[in-house]
C-alpha cells in the first residue's frame, strides 16, 4: 500500500513548480511589455484589485485594463508551454 503521506508530498511539489513556472513565464513577459502594461497587469491579475481601481491608480481607462489584461494573459500562457516544452525536452534527453 502506497504511503500516504507522500501524495502530499507530490501535491506540495507540484504546487510548487506550478507557482515557479508561472513566476518564471512573467519575468519573461515583463521583460517584452511596456512597464506599465505589465504594471496594469499585475495589479489586476496577480494582486487583484478591482478594473477600475488600477484605471484609477494609473490614470488609464478601464478598458486599457481589461486589454492589457487580455493580452499579457495571452503571452504569459504561450511562456508557460515554452517553458513546459523546454522542460519536457530537457527530461526526455536525460531520460535517454
Amino acid at each position: 500500500m502506497p504511503d500516504p503521506s507522500s501524495f502530499t508530498l507530490d501535491a506540495i511539489w507540484d504546487d510548487e513548480w506550478e507557482r515557479n513556472l508561472i513566476q518564471a513565464a512573467m519575468e519573461r513577459v515583463k521583460r517584452q511589455v511596456k512597464p506599465q502594461h505589465y504594471q496594469i497587469y499585475y495589479l489586476h491579475v496577480v494582486k487583484q484589485l478591482d478594473a477600475g481601481k488600477v484605471a484609477s491608480m494609473l490614470t488609464v481607462n478601464i478598458a486599457q485594463v481589461y486589454l492589457v489584461k487580455h493580452r499579457l494573459s495571452g503571452l504569459v500562457k504561450r511562456e508557460v508551454k515554452r517553458l513546459e516544452a523546454a522542460e519536457d525536452s530537457t527530461v526526455g534527453s536525460l531520460n535517454r
